[in-house]
């Protein structure tokens, strides 16, 4: 390198560290970044990405286990070696999962049962990401992440968290198991059991959103949260004696959740429109006004929400249609039946 070089180089340098958005700098999107979205590889249809170390979280009996016993053996299927280690299962389970596991053909590994502890697991993966093998097409499921790390624990998080990227970079696919906390946010999504650094560790962050049946089924829908690949969420059923069906289209569970979870509150209301939107349609001022003549405690602001809430193409099961008033807002009408039947089916309902 010239001196001249050297200068500009030097420069350069300088140029750099005086910029105020360096730090800003260092989350620039590069076009390696876009370029590994483009070329990700799935170890499982286009949810589980080869190489990646995935979260996927629920509340508890979410379906996480059942979900997981069902992708484990498809993947095993299209030859990936899989240890699947489950320290959370009771024996009871864990003789089905065993079962299930000789039928597809991947390995089943559990402490508890054979005299081990969930230390020796972490210093067995230690051991592993020492090797200087090619193991892409190696899959390891932790059930669940917390038996295997401290998720409130930022420092000790870290460094579990470090050892699982170290497998990553080996081509091993790390698929954790991890529960969410028992309150939602403000809009019903679930919240991720663990510190918000720990959360930037993760390739994705896979949500699972359940909703009962009336046939004791559920219906069990992925949310993706965080991402570094073009993944495509999934919705499944989980029969009584817990067989997974992956569905050929998606649902909206946490949709449903919502208008679930305020139907019992909403009945009044609803049933005060109803009784008066037909046969001519109203506004919600005009929905206040009968409430007033007629002494009934529902304010304009409970009444716009209930009609937006159960509004068709904004509700899984809707209770009537809208349009353009002739001043300002919207009225709110009966709706057609086999209107409301084919929005239903829309939703997945």
């Amino acid at each position: 390198m010239s001196q001249l070089e050297k200068l500009r180089y030097e420069q350069k340098v300088i140029a750099i560290n005086q910029d105020p958005f360096k730090a800003l700098l260092t989350m620039e999107v590069t076009e390696e970044i876009i370029k590994n979205i483009a070329d990700a590889k799935f170890a499982w249809r286009q949810l589980i990405p080869e190489g990646h170390m995935v979260v996927i979280c629920s509340k508890a009996n979410g379906g996480k286990t059942t979900l997981m016993v069902h992708i484990a053996g498809e993947m095993s299927q299209a030859g990936y070696r899989v240890m699947y280690i489950n320290a959370d299962a009771s024996a009871s389970d864990i003789k089905d999962y065993k079962y299930h596991a000789m039928e597809y053909g991947y390995t089943l590994i559990n402490p508890d049962l054979t005299n081990g502890t969930a230390d020796q697991v972490v210093e067995e993966l230690r051991q592993i990401s020492l090797t200087n093998s090619d193991l892409s097409k190696s899959v390891i499921v932790l059930d669940t992440l917390k038996k295997f790390g401290d998720m409130m624990n930022k420092s000790k998080s870290k460094l579990f968290n470090s050892l699982l990227r170290t497998l990553t970079t080996k081509g091993i696919t790390v698929i954790c198991l991890a529960h969410t906390n028992k309150h939602d946010d403000k809009d019903g999504k679930p919240i991720f059991e663990g510190t918000g650094d720990l959360r930037n560790d993760f390739d994705e962050l896979i949500y699972l959103i359940p909703i009962k049946n009336p046939d004791g089924t559920t219906t069990v829908s992925t949310l993706k949260d965080k991402t570094r690949a073009d993944i495509r969420d999934e919705s499944f059923i989980i029969s009584l004696d817990r067989e997974v069906r992956l569905l050929d289209h998606h649902v909206d569970t946490l949709a449903i959740n919502e208008y679930q979870k305020h139907l019992a509150d909403d009945q009044a209301v609803i049933k005060f429109i109803l009784e008066h939107i037909s046969p001519v349609s109203k506004t919600a001022t005009e929905l206040r006004t009968i409430a007033i003549n007629n002494n009934i405690k529902f304010s304009r602001s409970r009444i716009e929400a209930v009609l937006k809430r159960y509004c068709a193409k904004s509700s899984p099961d809707p209770k009537w249609t809208a349009s353009p008033a002739s001043t300002i807002g919207f009225k709110y009408g009966v709706i057609d039946p086999d209107y409301a039947e084919q929005l239903r089916k829309e939703w997945g309902v």
